[in-house]
């Protein structure tokens, strides 16, 4: 197993880095492999997490960084066509929300020096939340980069990372065999079995892999492989709002595509496909792991009883307490305006909030930022959904399917917050708000680009996409 922790990462990073001899967006693959890296072992790739006095988040914004540079180089000397540092330089109307954060963050930082008179101090306490700013700005600027060809090639070669990566989740948690290192962080008792889940190893790109196979106009047989991993990861995973999420997307797949061009004996085959597909997924998880479907049914069942009384429903209300909790602390201090950035320890924080952070997007968001940023951030959100689901309605088809893609990750995204931090998670911040660059940078390129504007020639992407 040493050996597969090391192969599995070794092999991923050569596969982006020999892509990226053509397609320099795979560049990008190296802060996504290090947000992935406890479900596919890219911790145990050194060289990424060096210096070791440098926290993870601050790591991956170097690395980030240095992609950035290093394509924005490759972009000058290879084409001519002008393209800004950061994409092109017209602001969209979904992107202003996004500058109401980034000056939120800074009204914090400049009331912290005021207050203490240390802006390093001041600077660094919102270095993390700042960073989901900076990322946002520098991926807009390296995706712009890219053709929609080779955008639809990336996102492809994600999706395939993440599948190793749910593969490798449902082999250790549903099989039991040791693929990862470490202990179940959650364990239940059901019929006098132990029924383990290790969401420390849990795959993270599982929206957009959902998001991305389901957009597709026609299904090969190999993204159907595909998508049966995941959802048999998303089974396994016992996470009903998981489960919950990927049916909606089943069912957003299915209507968007009959809004843009409706056509009956097309929605019927569409449905057939995804109802059987489903269908086969469920049968196989329930034969292979039948413990681990009798307690998901059991979670399910609880959560649609009468009254409702069940323990899993419990954790609905316990987050709701949290809320109401956290509610109320920054009410004492700044409703509208939060907390601002202080670190764990400090007066004005109440020491449970750090272990609820996880459990709701929301949070954090109106900790740090008040309802000023829980507003901003409903309208960052509502405002890519909208623009994502508009373009998956006009041609060409490539563009159709991106933009689903967007739109259904963004849409899950936005139900897994009431469960999850998903793009507030701390250690992530740089990436956290990757997908709605890629969005921002669809919504400007034109429908009918030129055949090569990009960092270097087009690929053919069907070395890379399941067939």
């Amino acid at each position: 197993m040493g050996l597969l922790r090391l192969a599995i990462p070794s092999a991923l990073l050569l596969w982006f880095l020999w892509k990226a001899r053509s397609n320099a967006l795979f560049l990008l693959g190296i802060p996504i492999l290090m947000v992935m890296r406890g479900s596919v072992f890219f911790e145990n790739m050194a060289p990424f997490w060096k210096p070791g006095r440098l926290d993870p988040v601050t790591l991956i914004m170097v690395w980030l960084t240095l992609v950035w540079i290093v394509t924005v180089a490759r972009r000058s000397q290879s084409d001519g066509t002008p393209v800004g540092l950061f994409g092109a330089g017209r602001i969209l109307p979904e992107e202003l929300p996004l500058i109401g954060i980034a000056v939120l963050i800074g009204v914090h930082v400049v009331g912290a020096f005021a207050s203490s008179g240390d802006l390093a101090q001041a600077a660094g306490q919102a270095s993390g939340v700042f960073y989901l700013v900076l990322g946002y700005v520098l991926v807009r600027g390296i995706a712009s980069r890219a053709t929609r060809a080779e955008t639809e090639e990336f996102l492809a070669a994600v999706v395939i990372a993440n599948t190793v990566a749910c593969g490798l989740f449902f082999l250790h948690q549903g099989l039991h065999l040791p693929i990862y290192l470490g202990e179940a962080n959650i364990t239940y008792v059901s019929g006098g079995q132990a029924i383990t889940r290790s969401t420390t190893f849990s795959p993270v790109l599982n929206l957009l892999a959902l998001g991305f196979v389901l957009a597709k106009r026609r299904w090969t047989p190999g993204w159907m492989v595909v998508l049966a991993i995941t959802l048999l990861a998303i089974l396994v995973s016992l996470t009903r709002t998981m489960v919950l999420a990927a049916v909606l997307g089943l069912v957003i797949a299915i209507v968007v595509r009959e809004l843009a061009r409706p056509d009956f004996s097309r929605f019927a085959r569409r449905v057939g496909a995804i109802v059987a597909s489903s269908v086969i997924v469920v049968l196989g998880f329930s034969r292979i792991v039948p413990a681990y479907w009798s307690f998901l049914l059991k979670r399910l069942g609880e959560f649609t009883s009468a009254g409702g009384h069940g323990t899993q429903v419990q954790n609905w209300e316990v987050r709701a307490v949290h809320w109401a909790a956290v509610t109320r602390v920054v009410a004492r201090i700044d409703l509208l305006l939060g907390v601002g950035f202080a670190r764990s320890g400090s007066v004005t924080v109440n020491p449970d909030y750090y272990n609820w952070t996880s459990d709701m997007t929301w949070v954090p968001i109106i900790y740090m930022l008040g309802l000023a940023g829980l507003v901003l951030f409903g309208l960052l959100l509502a405002g890519f959904m909208a623009r994502a689901l508009t373009l998956s309605m006009k041609p060409p088809e490539l563009r159709r399917e991106l933009c689903l893609a967007y739109f259904i990750t963004l849409a899950l995204t936005t139900v897994m917050g009431f469960q999850m931090w998903t793009f507030m998670q701390p250690t992530v911040y740089p990436m956290g708000l990757w997908i709605f660059a890629f969005a921002a940078v669809e919504a400007l390129r034109p429908a009918g680009e030129p055949e090569a504007p990009a960092i270097a020639r087009t690929t053919d992407t069907r070395d890379l996409v399941p067939s």
